[in-house]
């Protein structure tokens, strides 16, 4: 009994806002690399798919296509991580260095997502040594991202910043650069080395010049479309209506609170005339009565 009050008042801990930050940065990365065109459908297909081969035994290595399966629709399925627990005890001999590296570390991820940073370091480590043996610029990239977020998570603030500097080396792209400064800024400022990250990332401009232009350039666009949409001055947020036709143009803005305000009206009068009908009737049948 003792033991099921203890179950029935157990409530999962939340996460920091630190810690949801790099959660919500690893669930994006997952996103991004997702079929632009694929539906909820088609992954539930290839989970049933990749269900039905891993039930194989002569094939262990299906285990893997199906973890990663659970893991593309949704990180945090417990599913993934219990069939990456099972890849880690029967399949890792069967497959060649990068898709151990592949396994570590999805398995990696979702020790992190499940709030077992510790432990997801470890599979970092080992999913390292994998992709250098066999890996490309974009899994070691990858693998660093992960590994700064995790001892970001650890507040490890130096090991994170040196897995920054690797992973900016690995960046083949203006895009590939941008979201790995995206990462480090999410978990190098959390961890407050907000100094250090930007250090790292000017001294990295300086190497990239055409990278910085591009930045650069984005970041005008963005400013002057925030000034062409920002917020007005507060006396032009809302003005008395003076005229009719300031009051109509009022009302085509501000759709939503004009149409409560309406139904609030139709409801008072509607109030208002059933309580005069009652009022009266009252009164003529105390008249008739006296």
């Amino acid at each position: 009994m003792s033991g099921f009050l203890a179950w029935l008042g157990h409530e999962e801990p939340q996460d920091s806002p630190f810690i949801k930050a790099l959660k919500d940065d690893w669930l994006a990365q997952n996103s991004e690399s997702r079929e632009e065109d694929v539906t909820r459908k088609q992954l539930e297909a290839r989970i049933a798919a990749a269900e039905k081969a891993a039930g194989k035994i002569t094939e262990p290595n299906k285990l893997l296509d199906l973890a990663e399966a659970y893991g593309v629709l949704n990180p945090r399925d417990k599913r993934c991580l219990e069939t990456c627990e099972l890849v880690m005890r029967f399949s890792l001999p069967f497959l060649d260095r990068q898709r151990q590296g592949d396994a570590h570390q999805l398995h990696a991820r979702s020790l992190f997502l499940h709030n077992d940073p510790e432990a997801a370091l470890r599979a970092l480590l080992r999913a390292q040594e994998c992709y250098k043996d066999q890996g490309t610029k974009a899994l070691r990239r990858s693998s660093n991202a992960a590994l700064l977020r995790t001892y970001a998570a650890l507040q490890q603030g130096d090991k994170a910043c040196e897995r920054l500097q690797v992973a900016l080396t690995m960046c083949e792209t203006k895009e590939d650069a941008l979201n790995v400064y995206l990462s480090g800024k999410v978990a190098l400022e959390g961890a407050g080395c907000d100094d250090r990250f930007e250090s790292i990332w000017d001294d990295y401009l300086d190497d990239n010049p055409e990278t910085k232009a591009h930045l650069e350039g984005q970041m005008k666009v963005m400013k002057d479309l925030s000034k062409q949409v920002g917020p007005k001055d507060a006396e032009d947020d809302f003005k008395m209506p003076e005229t009719l036709p300031e009051a109509i143009q009022l009302a085509k803005q501000h759709k939503v609170i004009t149409c409560v305000l309406v139904i609030a009206l139709l409801v008072y009068l509607a109030f208002a005339i059933y309580a005069s009908l009652w009022i009266s009737r009252r009164v003529v049948a105390r008249l008739k009565k006296d």
